[in-house]
């Protein structure tokens, strides 16, 4: 198996992707692709693995990520985890026969939390581990992959395990957060050499989040040498759906994006959740040709621009909100979105909001830890938005984050404070964010949120308990018109209706078409809406929103016009000039818009702003 290591040192390894995830794609659940192991149904952990090999990989990874002992109880399969994780190895190694690629033995975290790890002590986790990896190796795997990693102190002992076991290869992946953070505040390049001490010898990345984000997190280690380097992010950000988490089918962009990294010295490619044998066959075909740098390159922590800007000079007082609804009966309005700061530093959104208010906005919007990345309570910016400039604030409400107590705390405390504009979202899953250890609570969805507030309105709590005075929230909802399923969508925004819902905010739309399309089938419900439009700021920023968010689709000749386009100023023009085109549509159908500003760039949304509201 040493070869493995030294073709890492020389050119690029292809592995698959999470076998255990396309399976779930597929439609076989975690339990009964295990089941398949025992043979109890037709084996299709082996047509997965054949599809994988099929498509270029090299390095084919075991149906066996959640196959520890921990994760398995929720299966009742705790008995057998020794059987499972011998059979899915002997599995690969049977598919893989002469062809000449590796079986690497997959191993994910415990599933413990840290305290529950140090209830069972050290030597405890330990055996979880080796127990495990013992399985695989005896099925005949010739590699140890440690895959996404949340917490660098377990993935430590999990090499550990492996390291008295046996001496073979063993490549430890890290989890990131949007942020590139790991837990505890650690630095990377410390981290990796930590793992590399303990045994590692290849380490590198598993991101969540998709492709685009692993050059910045792979400059982080050193490479060269004997330094071998992996990346296996995700496809991108899922959408959560009818209880399910599915991914966008991209395979071209994630082999574009992943072909930036042998140049830094990545030497295996591979890939997580949703990644499919088609972004495995895409990737192969982009690798040609392309080389693996094998100089030495030192780690390097990202550098952030440091932004000092004057709050805005004078406050206006506080008065009491008029509905933005009474406003839109009697002209148009603009709802603008600006996020809150990723830091302590206001001064940047405290402008970017004077600016944006001096252009007419009718109120802003503030996310709330919009794709699961932390940012400064939407509350407390609203509040500050409000005291500053005196301006309406609408602020969304995610069910992620907070349980039936919490939302309700949440919800008392808006209506104490005077905000009255609520969006009521099921929001973002944590594990894909910037936190990928965070929990996601979903106590109820976007449709049980709406019934809380209707409740808060109706002066009780969801225990029917009386709470004074009814609140007089203005309750918004969220509609994604990119949606395969339109008509579905459609149906879902009634329900939301029935349930007390008084406006709606759209997804951003990129296509004419689409705004009168939504015209012709929201028109009939009675219902306000404000239709979402996104300026984008450049080529990749374009692709990224296509790819990897979810909810937004950007048309072809859109992304290929700005990328004919010189980077900078060029592409950000052009960028709000679509943007403004859209707006001018939305005003021949439409009274209401919402603008959601990117990147604190108030410049790009404030003149359509203006625009809009001044159209007869």
């Amino acid at each position: 198996m040493a070869n493995l290591l030294e073709a890492l040192g020389s050119r690029v390894v292809v592995g698959d992707g999470a076998v255990a995830a396309y399976l779930y794609a597929e439609g076989v659940s975690l339990g009964r692709s295990f089941e398949g192991l025992n043979l109890t149904e037709p084996d299709r952990v082996s047509e997965a693995h054949r599809a994988y090999l099929e498509a270029g990989a090299e390095l084919i990874a075991t149906n066996s990520f959640a196959a520890g002992k921990e994760a398995l109880k929720r299966h009742g399969l705790e008995g057998q985890a020794n059987e499972i994780n011998w059979k899915a190895s002997k599995l690969a190694a049977h598919e893989v026969g002469k062809s000449g690629a590796w079986v690497a033995g997959c191993i994910g975290p415990s599933g413990l939390a840290r305290a529950e790890r140090n209830g069972l002590g050290a030597k405890g986790t330990e055996d979880l581990f080796r127990s495990q990896a013992g399985a695989l190796i005896d099925g005949g795997a010739g590699a140890i992959l440690l895959q996404a990693f949340g917490d660098p102190e377990e993935l430590e002992i999990a090499i550990g395990s492996v390291r008295e076991l046996h001496h073979l290869p063993v490549i430890a992946l890290l989890s990131a957060g949007r942020e590139g953070t790991l837990s505890g505040g650690k630095k990377w390049e410390e981290t990796a050499a930590k793992l590399r001490r303990a045994g590692a010898e290849v380490v590198g990345v598993a991101p969540a989040f998709g492709p685009s984000g692993c050059v910045s997190l792979l400059r982080r280690f050193s490479s060269g040498g004997d330094q071998f380097l992996a990346a296996y992010p995700d496809a991108g950000q899922p959408e959560f759906s009818e209880g399910r988490y599915l991914y966008a089918n991209h395979p071209g962009y994630f082999a574009e994006r992943m072909a930036e990294l042998p140049p830094l010295g990545v030497g295996l490619l591979g890939g997580g959740s949703g990644v499919s044998p088609a972004h495995i066959r895409a990737l192969k075909a982009k690798l040609a040709g392309v080389k693996l740098a094998t100089a030495l390159r030192v780690a390097e922590e990202p550098k952030r621009e440091v932004i000092t800007v004057a709050e805005p000079e004078g406050q206006k007082k506080q008065k009491r909100e008029e509905s933005i609804l009474d406003r839109l009966k009697k002209e148009r309005i603009a709802v603008v979105e600006l996020d809150s700061p990723r830091g302590l530093d206001m001064g940047p959104f405290l402008k970017a909001a004077e600016e944006l208010v001096q252009a007419g906005t009718t109120a802003l919007t503030l996310a709330d830890n919009s794709l699961a990345i932390l940012r400064v309570a939407n509350t407390a910016a609203a509040t500050l938005l409000r005291e500053k400039l005196g301006t309406t604030c609408l602020i969304h409400l995610a069910c992620r984050d907070k349980n039936l107590l919490g939302l309700q705390s949440e919800l008392m405390g808006l209506a104490t404070l005077g905000h009255r504009h609520v969006l009521a979202l099921t929001g973002d899953p944590s594990k894909f964010g910037d936190h990928p250890g965070a929990t996601s609570v979903y106590d109820v969805n976007s449709l049980g949120l709406i019934d809380l507030i209707r409740q808060m309105n109706e002066g009780r709590n969801s225990a029917g308990r009386e709470i004074g005075t009814g609140a007089e929230f203005v309750i918004g909802v969220a509609f994604n018109p990119n949606s395969r399923n339109f008509d579905a969508q459609v149906k879902k925004l009634e329900r939301k209706m029935e349930r007390g819902a008084h406006f709606v905010m759209t997804q951003p739309v990129y296509e004419k078409e689409m705004v009168r399309k939504m015209k012709e089938a929201l028109g009939p419900l009675g219902i306000p809406v404000l239709v979402g439009v996104m300026p984008v700021v450049s080529a990749r920023n374009a692709d990224f929103l296509h790819h990897e968010v979810p909810g937004i689709s950007i048309p072809d000749a859109v992304r290929e016009k700005i990328r004919s386009l010189p980077e900078g100023p060029a592409q950000a023009e052009y960028g709000r000039e679509v943007a403004a085109e859209l707006a001018r549509e939305v005003a021949e159908h439409f009274r209401g818009i919402y603008l959601i500003t990117p990147m604190v760039r108030s410049g790009m949304t404030a003149p359509i702003v203006k625009e809009f509201l001044k159209t007869r």
